[in-house]
C-alpha cells in the first residue's frame, strides 16, 4: 500500500521516536538499506545544518573525512543554485539577478539590523534572493568580511582624500 506523506506523519513518526525508539530506529535502517544515497543525502544536510560533525558523517557514510568536506562543497554550491546565488571561481559571490555582490547585502543587513528593512531598501530583489546571499555569508564569514573591510577601508582613504565630498 502507498501512503502519501503528510504532515502528521513526521509529527508522529518523532512522537514515536521518544516512546519506541527502536521500531523508528529499525524502520530508518530499512530506509537507509533500500537507498543508501538518501542517507548520504541527509546526512551532509545534517552536517551543512550543524546537526552532526564531520566526524559523525564520515563514520556514518563509511567515508574519509576529506570526501565528507568535498561533498559538503558540493552540496552547498547545489544548494546556492537552487537558492540565486552565483559563486565565479576565485570572484566575487553575486546575486543571479542583477549581479549585486552579496558582501554588499550583508553590509546593508548590519547597517539596517532587520531582513524588513533590507527588503525594502532592496525592493527589487526577492525575498528568497535575500535570504540566499544571507545564507551563503553565514557559509562564508572571512570571505565576506574580507570584502566588507576592503570596501570600507577604500570608503576611508577616499573620505581622507575627498573630506568635503560627501
Amino acid at each position: 500500500m502507498w501512503t502519501s506523506l503528510e504532515p502528521w506523519q513526521l509529527v508522529q513518526l518523532e512522537r514515536l521516536a521518544e516512546t519506541s525508539p527502536e521500531r523508528v530506529e529499525r524502520a530508518l535502517n530499512i530506509l537507509w538499506d533500500a537507498d543508501p544515497d538518501l542517507l548520504a543525502e541527509v546526512a551532509i544536510e545534517a552536517l551543512d545544518q550543524d546537526e552532526i560533525t564531520p566526524d559523525r558523517c564520515s563514520q556514518m557514510l563509511g567515508i574519509a573525512l576529506d570526501e565528507v568536506e568535498s561533498r559538503l562543497t558540493i552540496h552547498r554550491k547545489k544548494a546556492l543554485k537552487r537558492c540565486c546565488v552565483v559563486v565565479a571561481e576565485g570572484a566575487v559571490a553575486k546575486l543571479a539577478d542583477g549581479g549585486l555582490p552579496v558582501w554588499e547585502v550583508v553590509r546593508v543587513y548590519r547597517k539596517l539590523g532587520s531582513i524588513e528593512k533590507l527588503q525594502e531598501a532592496f525592493a527589487g530583489v526577492s525575498t528568497q534572493t535575500l535570504d540566499s546571499a544571507l545564507a551563503y555569508a553565514k557559509h562564508h564569514p572571512d570571505e565576506i568580511e574580507n570584502q566588507i573591510n576592503r570596501y570600507e577601508q577604500m570608503l576611508e582613504r577616499k573620505r581622507a582624500e575627498y573630506p568635503f565630498a560627501k
